[in-house]
């Protein structure tokens, strides 16, 4: 099992399927006020686009697929 190591502190992550996740929050948690403004606002962009999945696999899972859902509604069959 191979392992990451944080680049701002000793923190070891293990690689298991949420890995960057959990490399991303663990960054998100203890080191957000040391990064730049570069890297905070790449940081910004990663979170809402993570609440944007989030938000559209809410939706599908309660609405349906989009497609799917037009389809039907527009359908003469």
């Amino acid at each position: 099992m191979s392992k990451m190591k944080c680049n701002y502190c000793e923190k070891i992550l293990s690689d298991d399927a949420d890995l960057v996740l959990n490399y991303f929050h663990h960054i998100e948690i203890n080191h957000y006020n040391s990064l730049d403004n570069e890297d905070k606002m790449m940081h910004d962009i990663r979170k809402k686009m993570l609440q944007s999945k989030k938000d559209y696999e809410l939706k599908k899972k309660n609405v349906g697929d989009s497609d799917l859902t037009f389809n039907a509604k527009n359908s003469e069959i």
